[in-house]
């Protein structure tokens, strides 16, 4: 995964980087340039995950700590790696419709390990944060970077279907395109707010705010007079998002202080 990702705008791959290939499919969702650097945090997070599944794989056995992995853990990782990989050959090759459904395969994969890890947690087999800082650190790499990653790829679902569609040439049936801008906003504000708010997964809510941040900052570069629907709909959304983190870390004090 991670070096086809970087082939892909090292060579690049078929004469064209990733984002070059973004801008060609031009819409008010796609985020500023800069945000795309979040890869430079997922990729060394899911480093220290793998790391973390092998050391629960290989390592000690204690009884009293039940394991912080299953069998499926592993097999939907690698799907997803998998699928990751052939998304860039479908990007790189112009194949919109083929790099949509292994958006979708990279979304379910992920959405699939968050519940894991959430069933996991909240039965409280994965050291609660009341131990030590090994059992902190293992329980952290165990779980944030895959909501991380989830993060950004519920932000890229909406933008891969966003791309299919213009390259479709579809045309909104006839509705002002920043009306559809606006919409694509909204769904991802209500995905941030049910991780943040329904699941505890702070992580992921803050990476659709990263994502939003790009957005304004995108949409206020290029023509902030006319998409300012959009981009003030971003700002908005991310701040809603932010307040919903500060309610959950503070009803997750609340639960431990209780404890």
């Amino acid at each position: 995964m991670v070096a086809t990702n970087t082939l892909a705008n090292a060579l690049p791959l078929n004469g064209s980087t990733t984002g070059e290939l973004s801008d060609a499919l031009p819409n008010l969702f796609v985020p500023a340039g800069l945000t795309f650097a979040i890869w430079g945090l997922i990729y060394p997070l899911l480093a220290g995950y793998v790391v973390a599944l092998l050391a629960e794989v290989f390592g000690k056995r204690d009884a009293a700590r039940p394991a912080g992995w299953e069998r499926g853990d592993g097999l939907l990782f690698i799907a997803n790696a998998l699928a990751n990989a052939a998304w860039i050959i479908a990007w790189h090759w112009r194949d919109i419709l083929a790099a949509l459904f292994l958006m979708l395969v990279i979304l379910y994969t992920l959405v699939a390990l968050e519940e894991r890890i959430t069933l996991r947690f909240d039965a409280g087999e994965v050291s609660p944060p009341s131990r030590t800082a090994a059992d902190r650190a293992r329980r952290f790499f165990l779980s944030v970077p895959i909501r991380v990653y989830l993060g950004w790829i519920l932000v890229a679902t909406i933008a891969n279907v966003t791309a299919f569609l213009v390259d479709f040439g579809w045309d909104g049936f006839g509705l002002d395109p920043r009306i559809w801008a606006v919409a694509a906003i909204a769904a991802g504000l209500a995905l941030a707010l049910y991780y943040a708010l329904g699941r505890g997964a702070i992580a992921t809510p803050i990476v659709v705010v990263w994502a939003y941040a790009g957005i304004v900052i995108k949409r206020m570069s290029v023509d902030p007079a006319y998409s300012a629907p959009v981009w003030i709909a971003a700002a908005a959304a991310g701040l809603s998002i932010l307040g919903a983190v500060a309610v959950e870390r503070l009803r997750s004090y609340r639960r431990e202080v209780g404890a």
